[in-house]
Order: structure tokens, then sequence, then C-alpha cells
């Protein structure tokens, strides 16, 4: 597993979290966190 795809799997887990928290605020920073995993992915894949 390279590290975009432990990244890309971060973003999937947070997005996943955030459907199932109750919390607003909650579910709203987790989706944030998700969206910062998935472009540093990108980020990571574009330098290899």
């Amino acid at each position: 597993m390279t590290q975009a795809d432990h990244y890309r799997e971060q973003s999937d887990r947070a997005r996943r979290l955030a459907q199932a928290v109750k919390d607003p605020e909650a579910s709203k920073k987790l989706i944030e966190m998700a969206e910062e995993f998935r472009l540093y992915a990108e980020r990571l894949e574009q330098m290899h």
C-alpha cells in the first residue's frame, strides 16, 4: 500500500464516520478532514 492509498483510505473512513455521527459539527469536521486526506493523497501521487 502506498502512502497515497493510505490517505485515500483515511478519507473514506472519515466520510463514513461523518455519515454515522449525530453531531452536525463533528460531521462537518470529519468531512473537512476527509477532503484534506483526499487532497494530500493526490499531491503524493503527483510527486511520484
